[in-house]
């Protein structure tokens, strides 16, 4: 996107306060016609006054003539009311610009945030948390500093300079014509500089998008960087990007210097020709001394008024990649959401069904391939096989993480697509293989899976999920803080923590992806019977490569390259002595090993 596609953009984004916008633009117009007409009125004042002057000095023989202060009382209030109300104008587009800037602000934040929680997995794994947060805040904040520069400041110049500086013409066309010329150069001097520095200044951005990945990378891994004692090595790391940074940055901020330079050393330019050429016109009767002061008071504004686009277009550009990069994040469709007509189908019944379902994360290969099998309400079934056989993903279809390609997905008799997708997910729970949790307290963590729960219903799920007694050890119990990603708790009790919040949410289809996988041998054991009743009387799909995990499920799914290459009932697989059987047979042996040493 181009700098003023960007700018154009960006004021757009004020629809929604329209109306206000349009009271702060004529609000700027009427003070860039004031600031106009003020010179114009103190220069007719000066021209009464000598006039006066040259009366007295003309017609020496007769009485003087006095001026009056009843003469001069209209342009003096005139003068007076219009410098009174540029005063009024100015504090009310303050007033209002500062706020409403604001107020956008914290809109446009909310609403990248909304976004990026609606944006498919695959585009969070590819992109860094860290750089998505950067987008959002420099976004905003660039998007901030525009429309507050705008109504402050950029409107009344762009109406001085293009609207108003012609009009200069009309009080006297010659020294109009000397300013004309010098906004016209300045104008292509900064088009210029523009030119040269936009592409500059996006590969700024893009290290400086590096450095708040790395930082951010290292910051949330400190407990390995100080381990393998490399805090040396990210610390020379991180001081790298910013060399290149800086180095990237210099050229551009060279550019504006000049750009500076030049305006700066165009006022006194312009205030030594306005008053060279305006005095050689008075000589030769073409301009009256309240011109030549009109016109110099004309030449302050109008350079003051070019320092303000000057810097603005300085702005501008830096801003423009970071704004960028909010349009394109912005700019991405969510690839699942609500087809016209989707229903709520209240509470499910739990049957589900894949028909010839298949999905590829890209063209090498697919995830899933041409998968089906029917699963009756209350049914507990198994997936297992090797990392990457295609569990996780064939189950992160059924709560629409992703569509798939080909085929469709039923639950009690209708394509999941149909269904609303806050009413299809509430409807299922996930215990994922990672807990995730947030830095909040643990009553809270609970509390995403029901957020009316009584404290009776917590305290069920935690009792179901093997965590009461870890949680009553705590200094504040429920309401203890966990740290980020719950680091103050080990795996196996962020794993429990999961599991509670899962079934607090008490969803007629559970899927537990690897949910016993952090948790020791006691624990796991006794967290076997809570998950067996948690099952009951709900569809449950449960992902494990412990094979011990699934012994009691009612049928077992082996996976192999995206595909069902074998299913039955626990005994059924080993009885057949195929893919299941060997690893079976492996793990045991393993398990048996271990134990005798």
């Amino acid at each position: 996107m181009t700098i003023f596609k960007i700018y154009g953009r960006v004021l757009t984004l004020l629809a929604p306060e329209r109306r206000l916008a349009i009271l702060l633009v004529f609000a700027n117009l009427t003070l860039a016609g004031a600031q106009f007409v003020e010179p114009v009125l103190f220069g007719r004042i000066i021209d009464r006054m000598t006039q006066a002057q040259v009366y007295v000095q003309v017609h020496a023989h007769q009485p003087a003539r006095e001026l009056t202060w009843a003469e001069l009382a209209p342009l003096m209030g005139a003068w007076v009311g219009f410098g009174l109300f540029s005063i009024v104008a100015a504090v009310y587009v303050a007033l209002h610009a500062d706020r409403m800037a604001h107020r956008r602000r914290l809109a446009v934040m909310a609403g990248f945030f909304d976004h990026l929680l609606e944006l498919p997995l695959t585009f969070h794994g590819q992109t860094h948390s860290g750089r998505l947060l950067k987008i959002m805040l420099d976004g905003a904040g660039g998007m901030f500093g525009i429309w507050l520069s705008f109504f402050r400041e950029n409107c009344a110049s762009v109406a001085a300079l293009f609207v108003l500086l012609p009009a200069t013409l009309f009080v006297n066309w010659r020294l109009g014509l000397v300013l004309v010329v010098l906004v016209a150069f300045f104008g292509l001097l900064t088009i210029s500089v523009l030119r040269r520095t936009q592409g500059l200044q996006a590969r700024v951005e893009v290290f400086n998008a590096e450095l708040a990945e790395r930082a951010s990378d290292a910051l949330g891994n400190v407990p390995v960087i100080q381990s393998f004692t490399r805090i040396e090595r990210e610390s020379r790391s991180v001081r790298r990007i910013i060399d290149r940074v800086l180095a990237a940055q210099l050229p551009v901020l060279s550019w504006w210097a000049l750009a500076a330079v030049a305006t700066r050393a165009s006022a006194t330019l312009s205030l030594l020709a306005i008053f060279i050429i305006g005095v050689w016109l008075h000589l030769h009767h073409l301009a009256t001394i309240g011109v030549i002061v009109a016109f110099m008071n004309f030449a302050t504004i109008l350079v003051a008024r070019l320092e303000q686009v000057v810097n603005f277009s300085n702005y501008l550009l830096m801003q423009a990649p970071k704004i960028g990069n909010f349009f394109e994040v912005m700019d991405i469709a969510p690839n699942v959401a609500d087809r016209p007509g989707a229903v709520d189908p209240g509470r499910f019944a739990g049957q589900v069904v894949f028909d010839h379902v298949s999905f590829a994360y890209d063209e090498r290969r697919k995830a899933v391939d041409d998968v089906s099998f029917v699963i009756r309400p209350g049914e507990t079934v198994a997936l297992v096989g090797a990392t990457g056989s295609g569990k996780s993903t064939t189950l992160s279809l059924l709560h629409r993480a992703f569509d798939p390609q080909d085929g469709r997905i039923l639950i009690d008799g209708t394509d999941i697509r149909d269904f609303q997708l806050g009413a299809l997910r509430r409807n299922i729970g996930v215990v994922f293989q990672e807990p995730m949790l947030f830095a909040r307290s643990i009553e809270e963590n609970l509390r995403v899976g029901k957020v009316d729960a009584s404290r009776t219903e917590i305290d069920l799920a935690l009792e179901r999920a093997q965590a009461s007694d870890f949680v009553s050890r705590q200094s504040k119990g429920v309401r203890t803080m966990v740290g980020e990603r719950g680091r103050t708790l080990s795996g196996g009790e962020r794993q429990r923590l999961s599991i509670a919040r899962a079934l607090l949410k008490d969803p007629p289809i559970m899927i537990f992806d690897e949910a016993t996988a952090a948790l020791d041998a006691a624990t796991e054991k006794q967290l076997q019977a809570a998950l067996s009743a948690a099952a009951k009387d709900r569809t449950t799909f449960i992902i494990a490569h412990r094979l011990a995990t699934v012994r009691g499920a009612d049928r077992i799914f082996v996976f192999d390259q995206g595909r069902i290459v074998e299913q039955g009932s626990f005994d059924e697989l080993v009885a057949r002595n195929g893919r299941f059987a060997a690893l079976a047979r492996a793990q045991f042996m393993a398990g048996e090993q271990k134990a005798q040493a």
